[in-house]
């Protein structure tokens, strides 16, 4: 399927994974890409591995490994 396909929605998409999934030390990469209309362009790439999660912005510096911990921590109830 190339270009707008009619009855598609064009804004947003979202992922879920029902099944576990076993993650290696080096992890596993997702790319995460802006579409708008025919401007498409990367935002950054999301690695999770065992140690924590990693976010690397397109075509910048990469950021620091988040430790499960830490990550818990951000959604964690007051």
């Amino acid at each position: 399927m190339k270009g707008r396909q009619q009855g598609r929605p064009t804004k947003w998409v979202s992922a879920t994974m029902k099944e576990h999934v076993s993650v290696g030390k080096p992890g596993v990469k997702f790319e995460v890409w802006e579409k708008w209309k025919k401007n498409r362009r990367k935002l950054g790439t999301l690695t999770i591995s065992v140690g924590g999660l990693r976010w690397r912005p397109h075509k910048g510096k990469l950021s620091k490994q988040r430790s499960w911990d830490a990550f818990a921590e951000w959604f964690a109830p007051e």
